[in-house]
């Protein structure tokens, strides 16, 4: 009976890191090019090595950091295993009057917690002897970072075939932990394995297609193509070359670049005939929207039959392992382990390589300690006495020059969009509009940029205690140890829309606590007044506040502006470089981690409101 709590687990565990921002969640602790990296030079990477304070967690100093293990490890088996506190599995959840019961109980059933999981092909050092117990028969083993893996999901035999077919495991190193790909197309599928040819004339009707006709001459009247002459409703929509539709948010701009195509023709695809008999439904990926996005579909509408796992919406995302040769042609091996036709997956090219700025490199004449604003200085509208940074956002800003008597101003040089500048905390009101004094004895325009505006530190807060600061009226971050600032950057918060409540996106305001972090999980949903919409391994996610979480954005460059379904988007680099800092630490070889009562997260204040 202790084992079948195990389903229950790895199902709460699947959904806890594939939720989307602003659905529903629990919020319950846990169940949750080479570029700069951005590290702190104060902070440990986990990257780098079993950091100290993970190894802490179960008193354990067996293995210093950054000192070479000898002893055996566990090569992970399944997308996701478990690591938990203890040799048990916890017990189903049960109404609230159980969980008051099991809060009191000594059964180890109700104490165990998960503590992260490992990735398929990821590896972590344990200790060698296996402990056999009825509810994992293989034997549990100890990890020397602390925690327990069962061996029926992870094994001390890295030759074993689960482990050796696993995916390549995430860059650490990189901005972003995988390559990802744009599905250019409706309909495209998703394969279990690789489908037989006639399987693919059957599931991929475009491919049963002819050359498309000669461009007329303009000269000569012409007749109707083959095409047109078919009813809309079966004619394949074509697939634009390097299009700017963003799945997320219409009209963002993004980024692609044409991974290939096996016949030349830019994957441009018509059908040679209907292969639906009248009075049959044409499937809902081969129906013409006029350019539009299919309505009315959801993801469970998405699901497939026999070899074909499911289908995809033009514009969802895929996390992209390898290239792979198979059945006459190319195909995209997903790191899920699905198949995609290579020339319906464009690769993604980064959108931006902006990022932040830890303090400590962008010298103050004012210094930044002990600058944060203490409660009552904010109450009672007293300037802050951290004046803080500017954020450049217009593309054609200007440096000004004010006058000594605050009357006049006049243009000077250009300054690049997303500058950060240190203001004095002197600011004016010249025509209307407002000019801030920076450091460099220029003026920034306030409808040229935006600065930071931190609110008061939260109540209770341990000196040099780690607590994130967003703010949603600036679209500003600020990372702050106590009441020292060491990081600023610019945000993407969730996109309003006060005349339709299907398409407003709030991120809620509230003082909360980072809950469990992902390398990478994959962010679905289907969304009311438009198509569902998919991106598999969004990046460095840290959920605070059920299903909202901090985390990268690959696919947009709109920093300083509102733009997503509730999360708080940062830049890959950003994202990555928050990851580090904030606590819960990930030990080496893991995926995810969760907050424990021991270790808590990194506390998150979210305030103002998005404009």
């Amino acid at each position: 009976m202790r084992r079948s709590a195990l389903p229950v687990l790895l199902g709460t565990l699947a959904c806890s890191a594939a939720v989307a921002c602003g659905e529903s969640g629990t919020g319950t602790t846990p169940p949750a090019p080479k570029v700069a990296t951005l590290k702190d030079p104060g902070v440990t990477n986990s990257s780098a090595a079993l950091d100290a304070g993970a190894t802490a967690q179960n008193g354990k100093d067996d293995l210093d950091a950054g000192a070479e293990w000898t002893g055996p490890y566990a090569g992970a088996l399944f997308l996701q295993t478990p690591i938990m506190s203890d040799m048990e599995w916890p017990r189903p959840p049960g109404d609230a009057d159980d969980m008051k019961k099991r809060a009191k109980s000594d059964d180890p059933r109700d104490k165990v917690v998960r503590l992260g999981y490992m990735r398929q092909g990821a590896r972590v050092p344990v200790l060698p002897e296996a402990h056999k117990k009825s509810n994992c028969a293989e034997g549990w083993y100890e990890l020397v970072a602390g925690g327990f893996v069962c061996g029926k999901y992870a094994s001390i035999d890295l030759n074993h075939p689960r482990f050796k077919i696993a995916p390549h495991l995430p860059d650490m190193t990189s901005a972003l932990p995988y390559q990802y790909g744009y599905n250019v197309a409706n309909g495209t599928p998703l394969y279990r394995h690789i489908p037989s040819r006639e399987d693919r004339l059957q599931l991929e009707p475009w491919l049963n297609k002819k050359k498309a006709p000669p461009k007329p001459r303009e000269d000569a009247d012409t007749a109707a193509s083959p095409v047109s002459s078919q009813s809309p409703s079966i004619v394949a929509t074509a697939i634009p070359v390097g299009g700017t539709e963003d799945m997320m948010d219409a009209g963002v701009f993004f980024a692609t670049a044409r991974s290939g195509s096996s016949d030349g023709r830019d994957g441009r695809m018509m059908l040679e005939e209907n292969p639906y008999d009248a009075g049959v439904a044409v499937p809902w990926y081969l129906r013409d929207y006029d350019g539009g996005k299919p309505q009315g579909i959801t993801l469970d509408d998405l699901k497939g039959e026999g070899p074909v796992a499911r289908r995809m919406v033009k514009g969802f995302y895929l996390a992209l392992d390898k290239e792979v040769p198979g059945g006459g042609t190319r195909w995209w091996k997903t790191v899920g382990g699905m198949l995609a036709p290579y020339d319906r997956i464009y690769v993604q090219k980064p959108v931006s390589e902006y990022h932040g700025v830890w303090l400590r490199d962008l010298p103050s004449k004012m210094g930044d300690a002990g600058q944060a604003p203490t409660a009552d200085e904010k109450a009672e509208g007293k300037p802050a006495k951290w004046p803080g940074l500017g954020f450049i956002l217009y593309p054609r800003a200007k440096k000004y020059i004010v006058s000594v008597d605050h009357k006049h101003v006049n243009p000077g040089d250009s300054v690049s969009r997303f500058t950060p500048v240190r203001l004095t905390g002197d600011s004016v009101v010249i025509g209307g509009l407002r000019y801030d004094e920076t450091e460099d004895n220029w003026w920034m325009r306030g409808n040229e940029g935006t600065h930071t505006d931190p609110g008061a530190p939260p109540d209770g807060l341990a000196p040099f205690e780690k607590w994130v600061d967003v703010n949603l009226t600036t679209e500003t971050m600020v990372a702050f140890e106590g009441v020292n600032p060491v990081y600023a950057t610019l945000v993407s918060t969730g996109k309003r829309n006060f005349e339709d409540k299907e398409k407003d996106h709030p991120t809620p305001p509230g003082t909360f606590r980072i809950r469990e972090k992902h390398i990478a999980a994959t962010m679905d949903g289907d969304v009311a007044s438009d198509s569902p919409y998919s991106i598999e391994d969004v990046p460095w996610i840290m959920y605070f506040n059920g299903s909202y979480a901090l985390h990268g954005a690959f696919w947009h460059g709109n920093w300083g502006h509102t733009q997503s379904h509730g999360c708080v988007n940062l830049s890959p680099l950003d994202a990555k470089a928050m990851f580090g800092w904030t606590e819960p630490h990930l030990p080496e070889g893991w995926h995810g981690v969760m907050s424990t009562t021991e270790h808590p997260g990194t506390r998150v204040v979210v305030h103002g409101e998005a404009k």
